[in-house]
């Protein structure tokens, strides 16, 4: 049996009277004792309804939605009286359908057995949640829960057809405040308990980042051991032949020994540097301050050295520190400047009717930010029959009117040019998402636009040789200006993509002035979202803190007001935009961007795209796209995201996604600053005001 901490339950109160306040309060201790005793993630909800049908069939739509929203329930727990049942009764009947792998056990209580053709009232019912999807698959809304029999009866009678059996468990049980920002959520009615908030970063990421740590250390030759207490007393023995001082900001410590060695004042390291390549700073919850402290004594020696904390392993950045202090990095080959025409734009907030389309994932160039380098799909590409038929689901099925076609690279994909006449012929739009690389060559640029490419989402994710260290490839800068001057030759539209990095902050305004003075139509400043397998990772060296980049944000945002040029902020807390929050597009925001994707065919699992799947037996349920929309991205927050306290009080709390659980992990959440005032529920409230291109 696994352990109760690894068993997701949703627990679906059925009620034939309204709701009382008695009752909800009986129903929200029971669901933290749930979430408490089982997984977190458990999920509990309600539902009133005078026709049972309907309230079973909205229950069982909740369960399904929330099944998807959390990555997989375990069992649905079906109540039909909250007087009946306690935990003991909850882990009872589990035990039972763990231990003997039952597919739906009941408990009907007073001694009562489930025998022949007579079945009493059941007092609750654990169903495994696979026997549910299934179901789900085999009968339409129309047909759940109805017969002639009542509507437990008919359910299960029902999960019998299709190859599930039923087990009996008789016996007789012994005898917060809700949260504002509830997450959105379908199933329209259904009351939804919010039962394990959670604000601080999760213990498997403290974990990964003493291991991240503890291995770095191993790979030092020569350390320099900060702080002469018990973490350090408790590292010595491990990396003894390592150390080669210990120092301590402590005078009554200067000279004393320290399991042997002698305690020194920082400031020896100024000049006492000679052969030591790693700092180890042992005190907890001063990092930040001591790692400052360092970097003012060593001067440009910290960029020689690595500095690790336990909590957050740290190696040289890319750049140089005075590189990404001053922002002094020469651009080579600077493009011909030249002024934007005029453009179309309006504030009209509609739902994006853009899809994407992936051609595979191979890539002539490596940035050191890329989620696919490791990918196990990374040397793939798609057939040209796989990638029509996408493009004829977008058109046909979602009406999509443009799509984006991306990778990998797109532009080596060598069926390319059929896929481009292939979209225009049905009518999707198609853009292309480049690196530019290709572009650099004019008559490539003039096949594209012969084949009908309407415009590039261009990345420039640094200047000058910095592109050249952050793509991996040498002379990539180069090809960048000779194809940023090919668009401008061609007359070809193109916007900008800017990944934002402790590489590039300090330019993001003069890749900005890049962007306009060579026609770009619109820039996006795009936080760096540390998915997939840099998840877990703690010494991301380019990752930089939200309030390290804001600065140099505004500043490029300012330029962007005064020049009118479309400037888009993703995945970047509203907090650390105050003053450009109509510019601020977390994942509650995307779908009113026109450049953005329409998640009903990103998501679907019809399409070959490498994200999880929205299963199709769900999308049926779905009434107003709308909800759709706002549903997925609350999911992809609660699954990505975690907030800290002050948030749970913030006006735009239900607008902001806050900081990703990585994030957190490393540099806390000491950096918000919550707005003051009523709760802000309309995803464009801030965005309605922002003047956008219009696509043609």
């Amino acid at each position: 049996m696994r352990t109760y901490n690894d068993i997701k339950i949703a627990a679906a109160f059925i009620f034939s009277q309204e709701i009382t306040q008695q009752s909800k309060n009986r129903v929200e201790n029971l669901s933290r004792e749930i979430a408490a005793f089982f997984n977190s993630r458990s999920t509990c909800f309600m539902y009133y309804s005078e026709d049972p049908v309907n309230c079973r069939r909205s229950l069982l739509k909740a369960a399904l939605f929330e099944d998807y929203r959390i990555r997989g329930i375990d069992y649905l727990l079906w109540i039909n009286s909250i007087d009946d049942i306690d935990l003991f009764s909850i882990k009872k009947i589990v035990d039972r359908a763990e231990n003997e792998r039952l597919d739906i056990t009941a408990s009907i209580g007073n001694g009562q057995c489930l025998t022949g053709e007579s079945r009493p009232e059941y007092r609750f019912l654990l169903i495994h949640m696979e026997c549910i999807r299934q179901y789900n698959e085999k009968f339409s809304e129309e047909e759940w829960c109805n017969s002639s029999l009542s509507p437990d009866e008919a359910f299960i009678t029902q999960l019998e057809r299709i190859g599930y059996t039923l087990d009996s468990l008789s016996f007789r049980p012994a005898a917060f405040e809700t949260n504002p920002m509830e997450p959105f959520r379908l199933a329209g009615g259904v009351d939804f308990v919010n039962i394990a908030p959670s604000f601080s970063p999760s213990r498997e990421n403290r974990i990964l980042r003493v291991i991240d740590s503890l291995k770095m250390l191993l790979s030092c030759k020569s350390v320099a051991l900060y702080g002469a207490g018990s973490v350090a007393r408790t590292l010595l023995p491990i990396i003894e032949d390592k150390v080669r001082y210990v120092i301590d900001i402590d005078p009554e410590l200067d000279g004393k020994e320290f399991c042997g060695l002698p305690v020194k004042k920082p400031e020896l390291l100024k000049d006492n540097m000679e052969g030591i390549d790693t700092i180890v700073i042992t005190p907890i919850g001063r990092e930040r301050e001591i790692r400052k402290s360092l970097e003012e004594i060593l001067g440009d020696n910290s960029d020689k050295v690595r500095i690790i904390a336990l909590n957050e392993a740290v190696e040289k950045p890319l750049p140089s520190q005075k590189e990404r202090e001053t922002g002094n990095i020469e651009i080579e080959n600077s493009a011909l400047h030249r002024e934007n025409p005029e453009l179309i734009k309006n504030t009209t907030r509609e739902l994006t009717q853009r899809g994407v389309l992936y051609v595979g994932f191979p890539c002539n160039i490596k940035c050191v930010f890329c989620y696919y380098l490791s990918a196990p799909f990374k040397n793939e590409w798609r057939t040209l029959e796989e990638c029509k038929r996408d493009a004829g689901l977008y058109r046909k099925e979602f009406k999509n009117r443009r799509v984006d076609i991306t990778g990998g690279e797109p532009t080596i994909y060598s069926h390319i040019m059929e896929l481009l006449d292939y979209c225009n012929e049905i009518g999707l739009v198609p853009s292309m998402i480049t690196n530019m690389q290709v572009l650099a060559d004019s008559e490539k640029v003039k096949e594209f636009k012969k084949h009908g490419v309407y415009d590039f989402l261009c990345s420039i994710h640094a200047l000058g040789d910095s592109y050249d260290i952050i793509t991996g490839k040498q002379g990539a800068w180069k090809n960048l200006i000779g194809a940023v001057e090919n668009l401008g030759a061609y007359e070809i539209k193109w916007r900008v993509n800017c990944t934002m990095t402790s590489i590039n902050r300090t330019q993001l305004k003069r890749i900005a002035q890049l962007a306009y003075e060579n026609g770009a139509r619109v820039i996006n400043f795009i936080n760096f979202n540390p998915f997939r397998e840099w998840s877990d990772r703690m010494d991301i060296d380019f990752q930089s803190r939200h309030s390290e980049i804001a600065p140099y944000l505004k500043e490029a945002l300012d330029y962007c007001d005064e020049v009118g040029l479309e400037a888009n902020v993703r995945f970047f807390p509203f907090c650390k935009m105050k003053g450009h929050e109509e510019k601020c597009y977390n994942y509650s925001q995307l779908s009113y961007d026109s450049h953005e994707w329409d998640f009903c065919s990103w998501l679907s699992d019809k399409t070959r795209n490498p994200t999880r799947k929205f299963p199709s037996s769900l999308f049926r349920f779905v009434e107003k796209e709308e909800d759709f929309h706002l549903f997925i991205a609350h999911r992809i927050r609660k699954l990505g995201f975690i907030k800290g306290p002050a948030c749970r009080f913030c006006a735009v709390s239900y607008l902001c996604d806050g900081f990703l659980k990585q994030y957190a992990g490393r540099f806390g959440m000491d950096e918000m600053e919550p707005y003051e005032g009523e709760v802000i529920r309309d995803p464009v409230e801030f965005i309605k005001s922002q003047k956008k291109v219009v696509d043609f």
